[in-house]
């Protein structure tokens, strides 16, 4: 398989297992998808952690992956996309560290549960923000990257559209620190963000594999 043709089912792998937590119901200890964080799912106090910590670290090395059939094609365009590719490899690499590194406990599923605070959940916490800052870089620099080239601006569009999706469903997620009401929710708005990163991928994927399967040599738009 060509690296091109490769892209599809990199994006919907990476789309798919970066909403491993789908499989809680089924596969988790405990489970609330409206209150609790992802992570918790993984953390170290839960009898099915490695199971999520696995899926976990899959869905960062699938995301590595697509930003590595992602290069050759854009990597070469223009500095906004090459940076936009090397923070979605970054991203990928925050993930695998994310499986690497779980909490000591489930924080927002276990009563009573009081972190450690040793250096794997300072290194969770310290990569969870990384993280946060990665996929907004990664959505803007591929976003407006895209929308400089003629045969990329649909997917640049889609990308900018998503990318402010997920930035609106973080930013709620966010509020619980300062809206007591909304820590029973934040679990919801954050699986909504995960959702909406799993769009992406597929979508950036296919816009991608689109625009190298056209008709030769890109045609750009005059910057």
């Amino acid at each position: 398989m060509t690296r091109q043709r490769a892209l599809i089912p990199a994006g919907l792998l990476a789309g798919l297992l970066a909403n491993y937590w789908l499989l809680e119901g089924a596969l988790a200890e405990r489970t609330d998808p409206s209150g609790s964080w992802v992570s918790d799912l993984g953390a170290r106090s839960e009898e099915h952690a490695l199971v999520f910590d696995l899926l976990d670290g899959a869905a960062g090395l699938a995301i590595v992956l697509l930003a590595l059939l992602l290069w050759r094609p854009l990597a070469s365009r223009s500095r906004t996309l090459r940076l936009g590719v090397v923070a979605l490899l970054a991203l990928g690499v925050c993930g695998v560290i994310d499986a690497a590194f779980p909490l000591s406990c489930a924080e927002t599923l276990q009563p009573g549960c009081q972190l450690d605070y040793d250096l794997v959940d300072v290194v969770h916490a310290a990569e969870n923000v990384l993280a946060v800052l990665l996929t907004a870089a990664a959505f803007g620099l591929l976003g407006v990257g895209m929308r400089d080239e003629q045969d990329l601006r649909s997917a640049g569009t889609a990308t900018l559209a998503l990318g402010a999706a997920w930035l609106v469903l973080t930013a709620i997620m966010g509020s619980q620190f300062v809206i007591p009401a909304m820590d029973d929710v934040k679990g919801l708005f954050q699986r909504l963000s995960q959702i909406v990163i799993g769009i992406w991928f597929v979508a950036l994927a296919a816009g991608v594999r689109r625009s190298a399967a056209g008709s030769g040599p890109s045609s750009r738009s005059a910057r």
